[in-house]
């Protein structure tokens, strides 16, 4: 395998933010409070390079407002649910039942998880 010289570029999870690496969430359903590792959330670090070549900036309101970017896909779906529903607090309330009807239904559906202690 010939080598180009080119260093190929990865992104990073955990430290400090690398030297003009941008802030990035994955794309696991989210509201302003979740925080890394809840529910397999997960933030990171990308190159710049990655901007407008799968990833953009996300409007969700995240990491206290911060700027930060996800794969385009997410970000059409935050996009979407934003104007459908008037506004981010209301895009919030929406996640936070779908979130809540979930966990309830799992519980209900598998008795061992309701003895659980957090």
């Amino acid at each position: 395998m010939k080598r180009t010289g080119k260093r190929e570029l990865h992104q990073l999870y955990g430290g400090r933010k690398p030297k003009s690496y941008l802030l990035a969430h994955n794309h696991v359903m989210h509201t302003n409070e979740t925080h890394h590792g809840e529910r397999g959330f997960r933030r990171f670090w990308i190159p710049p390079q990655w901007v407008g070549r799968g990833w953009s900036k996300c409007p969700c309101g995240w990491h206290r407002g911060d700027v930060h970017y996800a794969v385009t896909d997410h970000v059409k779906l935050w996009r979407e649910r934003i104007k459908r529903l008037g506004s981010l607090k209301a895009a919030y309330r929406e996640i936070n039942r779908k979130l809540g009807r979930h966990f309830t239904l799992r519980v209900c559906q598998n008795p061992k998880l309701e003895n659980r202690e957090s």
